[in-house]
């Protein structure tokens, strides 16, 4: 199976909706996506964007530093670690460190570790993929939102998460799985 063509239904700032024509089992196929990409016919080997998944050393004891984020297409705020598309000519380190501080005033102090750069959180809707940089960070300043950016620093203790995620608000979907590993091992990787 593979793509055969590809149809730009439209195409905005940040993203297009595209049809692609398949043949499956000797049939031909369509399916509508969402795309930021302009080569269709290209390998996706690095990210769209970045989860970064902060942590800082705190007298309290470890914390993972969240967001609560208005997003638009659901029409309310969630809990959310701080991410961003990733630049022309950056990389997925640059990307957490400007966008890391940029949403929480928060500087990287040192990368811990990444995932593939490859992860797709929902293949069925959308191309974009992104991947995880996880980072011990410290305070530098107030953030520096954009205009469109409603965003909430959320730092949470083991015990602030527990009680957080007994709330039941609504979460990212990349998100919920590492909180809830955190909380199973009852604490945070560093």
């Amino acid at each position: 199976m593979k793509a055969i063509k590809h149809t730009i239904l439209s195409d905005t700032k940040w993203l297009k909706l595209v049809e692609a024509e398949a043949e499956i089992k000797g049939r031909a196929k369509k399916w509508v996506y969402c795309s930021r990409r302009d080569d269709f016919g290209a390998p996706i080997l690095a990210p769209d964007a970045v989860v970064i998944v902060p942590f800082e050393k705190h007298a309290e004891g470890t914390r993972l530093l969240l967001v609560r984020e208005y997003r638009m297409p659901i029409n309310q705020t969630m809990i959310a670690l701080p991410a961003g598309l990733v630049n022309p000519g950056e990389t997925a380190e640059s990307t957490a460190e400007r966008e890391l501080l940029e949403e929480t005033g928060y500087a990287v102090t040192a990368v811990l570790d990444k995932s593939p750069p490859t992860l797709f959180p929902s293949a069925g809707l959308t191309d974009e993929c992104f991947q995880f940089v996880f980072v011990e960070a410290a305070y530098r300043g107030p953030a520096a939102l954009e205009a469109s950016e409603e965003i909430e620093l959320v730092p949470v203790t083991i015990a602030a998460l527990r009680a957080l995620m007994a709330e039941s608000p609504a979460f990212c979907g990349r998100t919920w799985p590492l909180c809830y590993q955190y909380l199973q091992a009852n604490e945070f990787p560093i």
